[in-house]
């Protein structure tokens, strides 16, 4: 008994957390937006002061679309149905993908184009950049996501950075699997639920935007919502093959996007949390399994690596992001600036001596939101709504280098045309929308929620929350917890056509 008193302790903690989180993101969301503007090359959020009224009947008109939209659920009551349902929305999604890719063309650039060139360089033996100050030693965390390009490439082609886009797209479907399956076992198989999700995640632009994207993003978050997918089945019904799966997908997702360990984090104190309820020894060997997978994938890139990567060399530190993260240059809070890469290079890339300087840099950050916490204030809200505020997540401005012309419509778009307005109006209500029903989800299962399973993926996202205040600013890193989001989105929206019914009952 308590055991189960503690369980419930920590999720009212943490309920409470998760209401604060999304009342301060909706209400920003009503008042601004965040955009990038017109020039391609410019990758910088700039914020949009919104008319909140606007803002809510933008809400009140999606509502009744979505309530009848929902009405169709009657005629999906039948498991073979619902598959077939998620089939479609499976192929359609890799086939916008596969059309996204072919129409814009876009070519790799900064991160991502070093990526290809050092898979490239790799593959054919030549480890000549791998020597003091060069990206590669002082980013080691790489090397996932350029051996994972070195296979594409050896498979496809030299430099064959199209094959990688074409991957990505193709597997949308296990995104858009596993995201369903989630929703299935949160929402103990609400069948409108399941509807709203493949409505969302359908129409979730981002989601094809990044396939053109030559780096770890996309495919990261597919493994990790994979791996979370198998994770949650596992304490529904235990499986070893489930577990084995999730092990290697969260080791995939980690070397794909090292920001993944976020996710890590939130399964194994939900896995530890049940722990102390259920002491089974399936519920004990999941986090074991989860960490084994990250750190054994881990291991191995290391080992393929160990006579090419100088072990007397030091590689840029996490104080040094962190203190970047806290500059406010031309008011752009927190982006990238170059610090982390000048202060190293100024300190003979010793991390020592680099670290130094930047805890010297961090007492002087701190003494100033000591003298002025209103600025404090001002700069994290600054930098939290370009990231967590900015609807579009950078499609657009991350997969801007353009290789040649245009289809009309995907021109229009790119050059924020009429096809851009619509897209960035239809987005904005889409994350007015995100925020405001996971709040009324949270504030209508406040007594229902007690089951630290239902928030795994929302303990991720109040985790990243946390994470992007402190590191370098950028929108694109808030890209995996959209996804994250997109079950609760669904369960909340279904809550409040559940709450009209009910009203509406009452008043006839």
């Amino acid at each position: 008994m308590k055991k189960v008193l503690q369980e419930k302790l920590f999720c009212h903690i943490f309920h409470i957390l998760a209401v604060l989180m999304f009342a301060v993101l909706f209400y920003y969301c009503l008042g601004i937006t965040g955009e990038n503007s017109g020039e391609l090359s410019d990758e910088y959020i700039y914020f949009k002061t919104d008319a909140v009224l606007l803002n809510v009947l933008g809400i009140c008109a999606a509502l009744p679309v979505l309530f009848f939209i929902g009405k169709l659920s009657e005629f999906l009551k039948s498991r073979k149905v619902r598959n077939i349902v998620l089939a479609v929305v499976c192929v359609l999604s890799a086939l916008i993908g596969f059309l996204w890719v072919y129409a814009t063309r876009t070519a790799p650039q900064s991160d991502q184009l070093c990526i290809c060139q050092y898979a490239d360089a790799f593959n054919r033996g030549d480890y000549s950049k791998v020597g003091k100050g060069e990206y590669i030693v002082n980013y080691p965390y790489q090397l996932g996501i350029i051996t994972f390009m070195r296979v594409v490439f050896t498979l496809f082609g030299e430099g064959n950075y199209r094959a990688f886009q074409y991957l990505s797209a193709a597997l949308l479907p296990l995104l858009v699997l596993s995201g369903c399956k989630i929703v299935r076992i949160l929402s103990d198989e609400n069948v409108r639920v399941e509807l709203y999700y493949l409505l969302f995640i359908l129409f979730c632009f981002p989601m094809y935007a990044y396939t053109s994207f030559v780096y770890g993003d996309l495919l990261s978050i597919i493994f990790g919502m994979t791996a979370s997918w198998m994770f949650l089945a596992c304490l529904k019904r235990f499986s070893w093959w489930r577990m084995a799966l999730m092990g290697i997908c969260m080791g995939l997702a980690v070397q794909l996007r090292a920001g993944m360990m976020v996710l890590v984090i939130a399964l194994v104190i939900t896995a530890g949390v049940r722990i102390l309820t259920k002491r089974k020894w399936e519920t004990i060997v999941l986090p074991g399994a989860l960490l084994l997978g990250v750190f054994a994938m881990q291991l191995a890139v290391k080992a393929m690596y160990r006579d090419i990567m100088p072990k007397d060399m030091d590689s840029i530190s996490v104080p040094l992001v962190v203190v970047m993260g806290l500059n406010d240059d031309y008011e752009r809070c927190g982006w990238y600036n170059d610090y982390d890469q000048q202060v190293f290079l100024a300190s003979d890339c010793s991390r020592e001596l680099a670290e130094v300087k930047a805890y010297e840099d961090l007492q002087t950050y701190i003494a100033l939101y000591r003298n002025d916490p209103d600025y404090m204030v001002d700069f994290f809200v600054r930098k939290m709504n370009a990231q967590w505020n900015a609807p579009m997540y950078q499609g657009i401005a991350m997969n801007s280098n353009l290789e040649k012309w245009q289809p009309a419509v995907v021109d229009s778009l790119f050059r924020h045309g009429r096809v851009a307005s619509l897209t960035e109006s239809g987005m904005k209500v889409y994350q007015l929308l995100l925020y405001g029903s996971i709040l009324f989800l949270l504030g209508v299962k406040r007594k229902e929620f007690v089951e630290i399973e239902k928030y795994a993926l929302l303990i991720a996202v109040f985790g990243g929350f946390l994470f992007t205040l402190i590191w370098e600013a950028k929108t694109r890193y808030v890209l995996p917890y959209l996804f994250m989001q997109l079950p609760y989105m669904a369960m909340g929206i279904h809550e409040i056509m559940s709450a009209v019914e009910k009203r509406g009952g009452r008043a006839e």
